[in-house]
């Protein structure tokens, strides 16, 4: 029997990148600012606020895209995450036999829980949550991660 939990898959590289990496476009609004003829006070400040906002929506905007929704199917002894295809950020689907984790750790950020779990070939470490606050989402993802803890200690 197949079931099919709604997960959201992340590696923290990946989010961590999306938060720093557009943060970089400061330096070249700043060079920008100083090569255009000089403004009046208030079009500075609108330019720098506007530009600001710009790179905070543009970062939270990627960071979303590089922890994509899933969905994670546990069969038998297989786990598959599947993606949304329209996300050119999210990885390719993937299987791997429950056999295959050497690590699946329990974390926790403001009350958040996840699991990170890494598997062996191909070595992959990656973290999985629910996928949304909502109380279904939640009941679902600890039946999911429940069920492959179960597997995992050979219970």
């Amino acid at each position: 029997m197949q079931t099919q939990f709604p997960v959201r898959y992340g590696r923290n590289y990946k989010v961590v990148m999306a938060i720093v990496l557009p943060c970089l476009l400061i330096w070249p609004f700043i060079e920008a600012l100083q090569l255009i003829e000089p403004l009046e006070e208030w079009q500075l400040w609108v330019s720098i606020f506007a530009f600001l906002g710009i790179i905070i929506t543009f970062s939270v905007w990627l960071a979303m895209r590089v922890y994509p929704p899933a969905f994670m199917s546990i069969d038998k002894d297989q786990v598959s995450l599947k993606f949304d295809p329209s996300n050119f950020l999210s990885p390719a689907d993937f299987t791997f036999p429950i056999s295959d984790i050497t690590a699946f750790t329990l974390g926790e950020i403001r009350g958040d829980e996840y699991y990170v779990i890494t598997t062996q070939n191909p070595r992959r470490k990656f973290q999985i949550s629910a996928s949304t606050y909502s109380v279904e989402d939640m009941l679902l993802y600890n039946e999911a991660m429940v069920e492959i803890s179960e597997k995992v200690r050979g219970v």
